[in-house]
């Protein structure tokens, strides 16, 4: 995967399957995310255990209120923050196992994650900034905007240095496809729910347990990015040129 390094993208250069069938789309991505469960542990405690620690005790020695609004708002931006280098990492890992059938070694996925983390925080808070936007008028076009721009990161992790704008890369690759990414990616809202109600009441019953607890759910989080890079795989060209010439040969 040095490659991808030299060339400034991740080559999608193995057989990938249609957007179709939405049951068979769940299975697959819950099989990937089994699969690569140990890779996608790693990367993501790596990065999250050890700055959710800092953080939570800077915040202790500062005095600041664990459930306090400032709090709260600190660390969604820190999650922000951490998951521009999480989310491109785990997205080579897994473009690295659909095409070898094995992970990469996590300090290589951590590699491209750094490489990549400025353009996806970046990209991140005008997502963040759209979807709020469009929320402030109803909850439905928040909810359309967020449909429209939720292959951002993907893109940003494949495509990288070849896309310049990845917002609107999204939307043109979620045209006509929307109803049925929103479909596909409801069975992750309860993990979703269940994240915010357990980081909730651990922050009230049991501060100290928080960063545990957010790392466990974290993990769980990342079904979500496997089924979304499945849908962009499945709406993308199936395969790079070089191969396409390669198998008409």
């Amino acid at each position: 995967m040095d490659r991808a390094f030299l060339k400034g993208h991740l080559e999608i250069d193995f057989p990938t399957k249609k957007f179709d069938s939405l049951g068979e789309l769940l299975l697959r991505a819950t099989r990937l995310f089994f699969s690569a469960l140990p890779f996608l542990a790693a990367v993501t405690l790596i990065v999250y255990l050890p700055a959710k620690l800092a953080l939570q005790s800077t915040l202790y020695a500062l005095d600041v209120p664990s459930d306090g609004v400032l709090s709260l708002l600190l660390m969604d931006f820190f999650d922000l923050i951490l998951s521009a280098l999480v989310i491109p990492a785990i997205v080579y890992g897994l473009v690295a196992k659909c095409r070898a059938g094995k992970t990469p070694p996590v300090t290589e996925a951590l590699r491209w994650g750094r490489r990549q983390w400025g353009k996806t925080l970046w990209n991140k808070v005008k997502v963040e900034i759209t979807i709020a936007l469009w929320t402030l008028f109803l909850v439905i076009p928040g909810v359309v905007a967020m449909i429209k721009l939720i292959f951002t990161d993907v893109i940003i992790a494949i495509e990288a240095d070849r896309e310049s704008a990845p917002l609107q890369r999204s939307r043109d690759l979620s045209e006509g496809h929307r109803w049925r990414i929103f479909v596909a990616l409801l069975p992750a809202l309860p993990i979703s729910l269940a994240h915010t109600y357990a980081a909730l009441r651990t922050l009230q019953y049991a501060p100290v347990a928080m960063v545990p607890v957010d790392g466990l759910f974290a993990v769980l989080d990342q079904w979500m990015l496997v089924v979304i890079l499945l849908i962009y795989l499945g709406l993308k060209a199936p395969l790079e040129p070089a191969v396409r010439k390669r198998k008409a040969a």
